[in-house]
């Protein structure tokens, strides 16, 4: 009896244990990739921050404020992390913004690296290519994950209520510069 109380007294440690951690806009961990796109006729940036624990963000302009997209799964975070970290940024000397440009950045406990590409004259490590496009495209995947949740959401509303027009964000596309 004794052994039962006390499996069932740890129960709720364990539930705690596996808890990840949820982070905000305002209070992000040191270890971050860093991804996104910018630069043509409106000049707007457009960011995406990935956490560890699977948490994606997106930020419009330098000045605009970070929304929380749909999380990934921690282990698929942790693959694109191994990724970014077999990429060597730190080593690469990649400054060769056109006037659509591509960046992808690295932060860690100890190091800040980004590499910016998107001359025409330049072609990027095939590597590079391919792990950005792979965040790029797990990052659409999630926003439009998201929107078609908050779309079905707002179906459940009264439909007497005025709801607000949404307009859309057009954001730089992309260029078809051959990587």
């Amino acid at each position: 009896m004794k052994k039962i109380i006390a499996i069932i007294a740890m129960l709720p440690l364990l539930f705690t244990a596996c808890k990840t951690t949820k982070y905000t806009p305002d209070k992000l961990p040191v270890r971050q990739i860093v991804f996104g796109d910018g630069g043509g006729f409106t000049g707007i940036e457009t960011s995406y921050t990935l956490l560890e624990n699977g948490q994606l963000f997106k930020q419009v302009g330098v000045e605009g404020s970070m929304q929380g997209l749909k999380s990934i799964k921690s282990k698929d975070a942790k693959a694109l992390f191994d990724k970014v970290n077999s990429l060597q940024l730190f080593k690469l000397d990649i400054e060769k913004p056109g006037n659509m440009y591509y960046f992808l950045r690295q932060v860690t406990d100890h190091l800040d690296s980004r590499v910016t590409w998107g001359a025409g004259d330049y072609m990027p490590p095939q590597g590079l290519v391919t792990v950005f496009k792979e965040l790029r495209a797990i990052a659409k995947q999630q926003e439009a994950a998201g929107t078609k949740a908050a779309k079905s959401k707002g179906s459940t509303t009264n439909p007497n209520e005025k709801k607000e027009a949404t307009v859309p964000v057009s954001t730089p596309k992309e260029e078809n510069s051959g990587w």
